[in-house]
């Protein structure tokens, strides 16, 4: 009988830690991507419209803290050319950072669901920039123009945000999962100034622009519709 007894305790903490296996546990982390698109047209994606990379680690088998991040830069130049081979350029850059730091609490679930309610902090900033030299015009078309250099250097932005999310993750193996996550918060967003510098035959003219002004808005929003990740 004990040992029949001992035999079933044995199998009982055995399929225990088997179930446990399959979710994160104390000072894992984790990391994932976005899916889109249907059965014939699938797309991974880093996570949210800015392409975030997103992780998370686990303080606590039920308690994690989330850290996503972003930072983009797009650099153009575009010719514009004159009579006898002269040469122009327009070159426009601009730079994006976006940075999420927030928390979640993880319930029990069951086996392989573990669904959870969190908080996030947004912080972001980003840079503009375009400057011809013997050019002129919009940046994407510029016209040839003869001893005209000109940079505009703005508007740049700041923007802070909370959120509040709801979201489950479902093992489908161990330590591999599927996840669906919607949030509900607020984003608040100040444009900077403008300063705008020409130089025309070696006479330099300076503008400078205030702030257009600010953007708040309030809203729901599913981040990533489905999410691929792991632990490890």
């Amino acid at each position: 009988m004990k040992r029949a007894l001992l035999i079933l305790s044995i199998a009982v903490l055995g399929v225990t830690a088997k179930a446990q296996d399959f979710k994160p546990t104390q000072g894992d982390v984790t990391t994932e991507f976005g899916l889109t698109g249907g059965i014939n047209n699938t797309n991974f994606n880093l996570n949210e419209g800015a392409g975030m990379l997103r992780f998370r680690y686990f303080q606590k088998e039920n308690l994690a803290y989330r850290l996503g991040f972003n930072v983009g830069s797009n650099n153009v130049t575009k010719n514009a050319y004159g009579t006898d081979n002269k040469e122009g350029s327009a070159k426009s850059r601009a730079t994006d950072f976006l940075v999420n730091l927030g928390v979640e609490k993880h319930f029990t679930g069951t086996e392989r669901l573990s669904p959870y309610v969190g908080g996030d902090i947004l912080f972001g900033a980003g840079t503009r920039k375009v400057s011809f030299e013997n050019a002129t015009g919009p940046a994407n078309a510029p016209l040839y123009a003869d001893n005209t250099s000109s940079e505009s250097k703005g508007p740049g932005y700041v923007s802070f945000g909370l959120r509040g999310v709801i979201g489950a993750d479902y093992y489908i193996a161990k330590r591999l999962f599927l996840g669906v996550e919607a949030g509900f918060g607020f984003a608040y967003e100040k444009e900077g100034k403008k300063t705008n510098t020409t130089t025309v035959n070696g006479t330099t003219t300076t503008v400078k622009v205030k702030s257009a002004g600010n953007n708040f808005e309030i809203n729901p929003s599913i981040i990533t519709g489905v999410r691929v990740g792991f632990a490890f």
